[in-house]
């Protein structure tokens, strides 16, 4: 097509033609040289480009530094550190090297690695719920180490995930968790600001002895996340209940009683004498005009004993005395537990329950101006 077209142009000079076809021809391989060249070239940048962005990553900080969106293209990752928590039954790993910390999910793995073990870990990144993880790793002992020295941190600070996957210590009051999780499980709390502290044994008398305490805990920070994926709040994952340390002596007695109310309450603090006429049934209205719904521990327990005992009573007394005066039982709960509950679903219930069985989801009176473990507190 390319010869009838230079013919057609020069006529019957057919000599002319001839050159002019071979011009044509020469510059049609210079063209496709020089494009060929250009796409080769092209493709060697591109190729050393995509093989820059798939380096490997040494370091934790080389891994924090990439966003959520760029570690889904799992760049791949060796590294060494240090475990400083490990639960395989929920598939939870943190390390931290000299550069930072990081978690590692190796959900369906069955191994334990302890505190303090020195890890390689060959793995890829993924997007964490807060920042870059790693996942598919596969991971070698490498021997015992030590444990990076614990971050101090105010808990309001790991509330703000500030600290997140490192390995902190920060202090407040214990209370008990209200999950249902196969784990011990605290709420601490400095003021209103409050985290999860989870411990990977069985709960015990031990643990139940630490509420109501002023604590220093040492674990990896790490954030609550619901059902529904969405982070909830702070959790502190402690690696054995040695890790909770009491400040200023021994905790306060477990059977120690407290004063609990709905978390929508107003009231934060009441004086004994208050205290008293609530349990003798002549304050009834909170301030306003709302009824108060008052529970006490169960008939028979010893508990129920101290809180008689505030108001001078015994049993028979007691029963006797709600019997003349309203013709009525007097007030109790089934079990502490059903009217921490029952306190934490009604806005105007009141309750005097063991503080190792006070939780998170319900508020903690002041009594005196004095809270449980405090010296001068009334109720005991």
């Amino acid at each position: 097509m390319v010869e009838e077209a230079v013919l057609h142009v020069t006529g019957k000079n057919k000599s002319s033609a001839r050159q002019q076809l071979d011009k044509a021809r020469n510059c049609a391989k210079v063209l496709s040289f020089s494009f060929l060249l250009f796409v080769s070239s092209f493709s060697l940048i591109a190729a050393g480009q995509a093989q820059s962005d798939r380096r490997v990553l040494r370091t934790i900080r080389d891994v924090n530094q990439l966003s959520n969106i760029e570690a889904r293209n799992a760049y791949p990752v060796q590294l060494e550190g240090t475990v400083t928590y490990s639960d395989p039954e929920w598939g939870l790993l943190f390390v931290e090297d000299s550069t930072g910390a990081i978690y590692v999910n190796v959900h369906g793995m069955s191994t334990s690695f302890p505190t303090g073990n020195r890890v390689k870990i060959e793995a890829v990144t993924g997007p964490g719920d807060v920042d870059t993880v790693l996942v598919n790793p596969h991971i070698e002992i490498l021997g015992r180490g030590d444990l990076p020295a614990a971050e101090h941190r105010k808990l309001s600070d790991i509330g703000a995930q500030k600290a997140d996957s490192r390995f902190v210590q920060t202090r407040g009051v214990l209370r008990a968790g209200d999950q249902p999780w196969k784990r011990i499980c605290f709420r601490i709390f400095d003021g209103d600001i409050s985290a999860l502290v989870v411990v990977p044994q069985v709960s015990s008398a031990e643990a139940r002895r630490l509420v109501g305490a002023t604590v220093r805990v040492r674990g990896v920070s790490g954030v609550h996340i619901d059902q529904k994926g969405k982070v909830v709040g702070a959790l502190i994952f402690v690696n054995r209940l040695e890790d909770i340390e009491v400040e200023g002596g021994a905790a306060p007695n477990p059977n120690t009683l407290a004063a609990i109310v709905n978390k929508s309450n107003p009231v934060n603090e009441l004086s004994m004498a208050e205290l008293r006429k609530i349990l003798l049934g002549e304050r009834t209205i909170w301030r306003g005009s709302r009824k108060i719904i008052l529970l006490l521990p169960t008939v028979g327990s010893p508990e129920r004993q101290t809180a008689l005992r505030l108001i001078a009573m015994d049993e028979s007394n007691y029963k006797q005395y709600w019997q003349d005066k309203a013709g009525s039982g007097a007030p109790a709960a089934s079990a502490s537990g059903f009217a921490v509950n029952l306190v934490a679903d009604t806005e105007d219930a009141i309750a005097v329950v063991p503080l190792a069985d006070v939780k998170g989801s319900v508020k903690l009176l002041r009594i005196d101006g004095t809270l449980p473990g405090e010296s001068g507190y009334p109720i005991h």
